[in-house]
């Protein structure tokens, strides 16, 4: 042992440090941070921070998060002290890492703080893993350089508390389920001036009005006063014992005016908080005028209950304040095809369209946090396999504290009504994109044909044989327009070719040749060769080969891969003078080039010979059906 007695002396740090100083001090710390000498400046500061802290605290320091904690502490890791000091986080709290792990991770990496409270940590305790709550703090650490080197923790476990919290509302769920299952009469006052919180319907039955909710029962009820039933509940109340009253006569007040006399078996229970305190009283009331009537007015009430909560459209669901699903109806369980109780508490996103969970979990998240109703659009996976749209809403229920104790909520299907919408928003983007299409395209033709012009006359000649062209390839679009077709709206390729070329034939058999492989255009494809088409057969009428019965035309076409290929061969008759190359591109010629290489994505080639005009057509694949 050395005798040194600079070398035996307690470090500064570690004075007025407790039981955790010491062992400190005695501790080995060859297997990892090193000699207590050696140790950085920020670490020396935090620990004599830690140590002389009254309030529970701990260091996790260095890449490895080394664990140093104060005697205020000490007791937080159980069994696993003193061996826990100066170990690695991950090692020392390997039962709960998956939690904290990330947590760590974050400070280290960008130094900002945290803290959290009611934490659930699945810790183990004498070799069992229990569920215990914590609150606690993470604070980065920093060095002389600013850097994050550690990580300063402070906290204390808070199961105790978040267990009587949940038996709480274990038991407002409890007197829930009750309340919206028992065929009697029941109601929920809340408070000493007994304001009606919930009410059933047979309760309504009984006392024969509705809208109770919110009034008191001397509000909502004044003929009871009267008759000594407002004193039983202040005695309630005030006493903590409950009532019991077996076929007491109560007059009732009708809607007409009238008083009917009933006899109504009833049990008044006081309802206390968590600590003892009577908050509210629990009102359960049998009307047993007659047995025979009771019973059936029992079943009937019974049948009612079933048909309203499991036969309407909506799908009906609750929840804890925290957002725990507890109940869903028949109707959710016959729209979504699970099995009943598979999506109690979180599980119920997994029938949510992946898409649409993160939405649905901010807004019901949202609505938790701060009470606003919940509304939100999403896909639910019917019992079809299909997602189908819904509108989901919720409200919550808050008690005279103003705390949340419970929320209600529905799933109503939109699924056709959002159909039919989108279908319409898209119908009215395709008439708007054609009707402009056509502007264009019309503008277009109109400014063109008049610099090309000689005359009015000429200019309206030319513009109504390219307009009747547009309007013959509408006329083939149309009946798959009209019909609806599955198939879209599409055009015979050949159809096209020979309703433009029909006006220009003297006998169809000698002068007109096709051949090709059956196609069918889009709408704005069809469009493009009509134009095209339309110019050419022009062309051929003016100067080619339908000037004469002897001439003829010869177009062939086929697919190459991804592009369309066509080939337009005129040959004039020999009693026709021979054809030679015009000395400029008209208007004509202009038009069906733009319309190959910019609508069609090809491109469009004219070769002059003596005898005729050979013109090769190209165009995208991928176009043709646009």
């Amino acid at each position: 042992m050395s005798t040194d007695p600079q070398r035996n002396a307690t470090p500064g740090f570690l004075k007025n440090g407790g039981a955790m100083a010491e062992l400190i001090r005695n501790r080995d710390w060859s297997d990892g941070l090193g000699p207590l000498e050696e140790w950085p400046a920020a670490l020396r500061s935090a620990l004599s921070i830690c140590l002389n802290s009254s309030f529970p605290t701990a260091i996790y320091w260095g890449p490895e998060l080394r664990l140093l904690y104060n005697d205020s502490w000490s007791h937080i890791p159980g069994e696993r002290h003193p061996w826990a000091l100066g170990r690695p986080g991950a090692e020392v709290w390997s039962d709960i890492w998956e939690v904290v792990g990330p947590q760590f991770e974050k400070v280290m990496l960008t130094g900002e703080g945290l803290s959290t409270y009611d934490q659930m940590l699945p810790m183990v305790r004498q070799g069992v893993q229990t569920e215990s709550y914590w609150n606690y703090s993470f604070t980065a650490i920093r060095d002389e350089l600013g850097e994050v080197v550690g990580v300063f923790n402070q906290g204390n476990e808070t199961t105790a508390a978040v267990l009587a919290r949940r038996e709480a509302q274990e038991e407002i769920a409890r007197l829930g389920r009750l309340f919206a299952q028992a065929p009697a009469a029941i109601a929920i006052l809340e408070g000493s001036s007994h304001t009606f919180k919930l009410v059933n319907p047979a309760y309504e039955a009984l006392v024969q009005r509705t809208d109770l909710v919110g009034k008191t029962v001397s509000q909502a009820l004044p003929e009871v006063q009267s008759q000594g039933f407002i004193n039983i509940l202040d005695a309630v109340y005030s006493s903590g014992e409950p009532y019991q009253g077996k076929a007491v006569p109560v007059e009732f007040l009708r809607p007409d005016g009238e008083r009917q006399l009933r006899h109504v078996d009833f049990v008044f229970q006081p309802i206390t908080d968590t600590s003892g305190e009577r908050v509210g009283i629990f009102v359960q009331a049998t009307d047993v005028t007659e047995a025979a009537n009771a019973m059936a007015a029992l079943r009937d009430s019974e049948q009612r209950f079933e048909a309203i909560v499991n036969s309407i459209d909506q799908m009906i669901w609750s929840t804890l304040p925290d957002g725990y699903h507890d109940y869903f109806n028949q109707r959710w369980y016959e729209y979504t095809g699970v099995p009943a109780g598979q999506t109690h508490g979180v599980e119920w996103e997994k029938v949510f369209h992946p898409d649409d969970r993160p939405e649905a979990w901010e807004r019901w998240k949202h609505s938790l946090a701060t009470g606003e109703p919940y509304h939100v659009e999403y896909r639910l996976l019917h019992h079809t396999g299909v997602y189908r749209w819904v509108i989901g809403r919720a409200q919550c229920v808050r008690d005279g504290n103003g705390e949340i104790t419970r929320w209600y909520g529905t799933c109503t299907d939109i699924h056709d009504l959002k159909v039919a919408e989108e279908e319409r928003q898209l119908l009215l983007r395709e008439l708007n994109h054609r009707v402009k299409n056509l502007f264009a395209i019309t503008a277009g033709m109109i400014t063109m044909t008049a610099r090309s012009s000689a005359s009015v006359a000429a200019m309206a000649e030319a513009l109504q044989g390219r307009l009747q062209a547009l309007a013959k390839a509408h006329q083939l679009i149309q009946p798959a327009i009209i019909s609806g077709s599955q198939r879209g709206e599409t055009v015979a390729f050949r159809s096209l070719i020979e309703e433009i070329l029909s006006p220009h034939l003297a006998d169809r058999a000698a002068q007109l040749s096709l051949a090709g492989p059956d196609l069918h255009l889009g709408p704005h494809a069809s469009t493009s060769f009509a134009l095209i088409f339309h110019e050419l057969a022009t062309n051929a009428a003016k100067y080619g080969p339908f000037r004469d019965a002897d001439g003829r035309l010869d177009v062939r076409w086929h697919m190459d891969g991804s592009s369309f290929n066509l080939e337009w061969r005129e040959m004039v008759a020999r009693s026709q003078s021979q054809i030679t190359a015009p000395t400029m591109e008209g208007f004509g010629s202009k038009l069906a080039r733009t319309s190959a290489t910019h609508q069609l994505g090809g491109s469009i080639d004219f070769q002059w010979l003596p005898g005729g005009v050979s013109i090769a057509l190209t165009a995208a694949s991928d176009r043709l059906n646009t």
